[in-house]
């Protein structure tokens, strides 16, 4: 079997403007045909290695855009991925529970013929299969030594968004490494091989640090190289690999990891905690990607369901997503967070109705409308279109919290109370917590949640420490949770795990049923 030609031939697909159309069969077909000679094409790439630059490009377009390509208004790449397992958690509150992620948050999300699992599965293995054709077109000869920057950054970008995706797949369809390194895992494609069965948890995480740890050692050195953000830079590399290393146990390395991707940002001011969390010049922002009118999803977006003053499904249609009440009342009133909630008449220039919320039959819910993420279109008071918010996928604040946790878990409390002041100062005035022990770890973890809020870390935080998910102590849960049994469960219940697609089934005979 020739990987090579598999990888070019979605790789071409995938970088067709902003991926048009989706592949019309399995991500993971093993028979394609009539492509150019491989030796051709990588000779000509490594001569001009400019060529490849579409290949990268189509990579992060697709870690956007995702599987299905706008298919239905939930699927809009990485960033519907971590609000659909945010939603599996406790933190956002969605009493009308009617409407796009319902049922992610009823935990009902997951058959092999839903379309989050399929268009998440198709997403993460897009990327793998352009991170593939980068790797063949550049990768140079065992014993040869990179010294040009530009394959530098693609190959460092091409190996880092390889191990960022194998990390969420192995994370969506298993539990943690913690549970056993022999669990099954995920198919396992390279630029060298393809291994279609259920590969074991303990060798992905293999793969994945092998690849974070090569795409790091690229990129380490060039800063901020494109000069943009949208790069996949050393500090966006260094943050994916932080987080793999608080999976694996390693606790000294993700402190180091952590605090080398927070070089890459500065401290937010209280003005840029408020600016609405929508564009990648907010000093925070170490990785994340544009959105313009070319390449909007425009009602199938990120602020189309969250923002509650625009005119997408969390504002005028009136589906909003709230932060629960528990949390809210957890966060001190001098803290600025406690600013990203509560009606904002300022930000309502469309005068969208909250009358639900207002007669909410548990009591009043606009305390717990958020402000944290407001579409450009109303921060800027109409000078820019609607939903061409830029979307932020790692900020240096929250590789202060996981720097924290990870000092923490290796026994060193004075640092991680060094750390936890450090970024905390900047939310409270004159914070400084003095306490030791499970107090300080709560107050890591408690800080965090309320710091990374709808970003998408809580569900992997929480499975990863093996932590009890409970809905019941916040009054603005939708009534109707305790239908589906989720008020109160483990974070590795078993509906916290994706099925595999009906369609890598029928076309993967080592994905059977059995294997579900």
């Amino acid at each position: 079997m020739n990987i090579f030609k598999n990888t070019i031939f979605n790789g071409v697909a995938i970088c067709s403007i902003l991926l048009a159309t989706a592949c019309s069969k399995d991500f993971l077909e093993t028979t394609p045909t009539l492509y150019p000679e491989e030796s051709d094409v990588v000779g000509t790439m490594q001569d001009d290695p400019s060529q490849v630059q579409a290949y990268v490009t189509g990579a992060y377009s697709n870690f956007y855009c995702g599987g299905d390509y706008w298919a239905s208004h939930d699927d809009f790449g990485i960033p519907a991925i971590k609000l659909a397992t945010d939603f599996m958690c406790e933190d956002i509150a969605y009493p009308r529970d009617i409407h796009w992620f319902c049922y992610d948050y009823q935990l009902d999300n997951r058959m092999s013929s839903y379309r989050r699992t399929s268009s998440s599965w198709r997403q993460l293995y897009q990327v793998v299969d352009n991170a593939n054709t980068i790797i063949t077109m550049l990768k140079p000869a065992e014993g040869e030594e990179v010294t040009d920057q530009s394959i530098k950054t693609k190959l460092g970008a091409a190996y880092s968004l390889r191990a960022y995706s194998y990390f969420w797949l192995v994370n969506l369809w298993q539990h943690p490494l913690s549970v056993g390194a022999d669990q099954p895992g995920v198919p396992l494609k390279t630029e060298t091989e393809y291994r279609m069965e259920r590969v074991s948890v303990g060798e992905i995480y293999n793969q994945i640090k092998s690849d974070i740890e090569i795409g790091y050692n690229y990129l380490k050195g060039l800063g901020y190289y494109g000069g943009n953000k949208v790069d996949l830079t050393e500090y966006a590399a260094a943050a994916i690999y932080a987080n793999v290393l608080m999976f694996t146990g390693d606790y000294d390395n993700a402190a180091k990891y952590a605090e080398a991707a927070a070089e890459g940002g500065s401290f937010n001011s209280e003005t840029d905690m408020l600016s609405g969390f929508n564009s990648l010049s907010m000093p925070e922002v170490i990785w994340g990607f544009n959105v313009n009118n070319e390449n909007t999803g425009y009602y199938a977006s990120f602020f189309s369901q969250v923002d509650p003053y625009m005119i997408g499904y969390g504002g005028q249609v009136g589906i909003r997503k709230l932060i629960s009440s528990d949390l809210y009342s957890k966060i001190a009133d001098n803290d600025v967070r406690k600013k990203w909630f509560g009606y904002n008449p300022e930000h309502n220039i469309l005068e969208v109705s909250y009358d639900y919320e207002t007669n909410y039959s548990q009591g009043d819910l606009t305390p717990y409308i958020q402000n944290k993420f407001v579409d450009i279109y109303i921060t800027s008071r109409g000078s820019a279109d609607a939903f061409t918010s830029a979307l932020i996928y790692f900020r240096s604040g929250e590789m202060y919290f996981v720097a924290s946790e990870a000092y923490y878990l290796a026994g060193n409390e004075a640092k991680a109370k060094e750390l936890l002041n450090a970024v905390m100062a900047t939310r409270i005035p004159e914070y400084s917590f003095t306490g030791s022990g499970s107090a300080l770890y709560d107050e890591i973890c408690l800080q965090k949640r309320i710091d990374t809020w709808m970003e998408g870390s809580r569900y992997l935080d929480a499975k990863r420490r093996n932590e009890q998910i409970d809905r019941s102590t916040s009054m603005n849960h939708a009534l109707d949770l305790t239908l589906f049994n989720a008020i109160t469960y483990s974070s590795r219940d078993y509906r916290m795990l994706y099925h595999f697609p009906n369609l890598e089934m029928e076309n993967n005979p080592e994905l059977g049923q059995d294997n579900q």
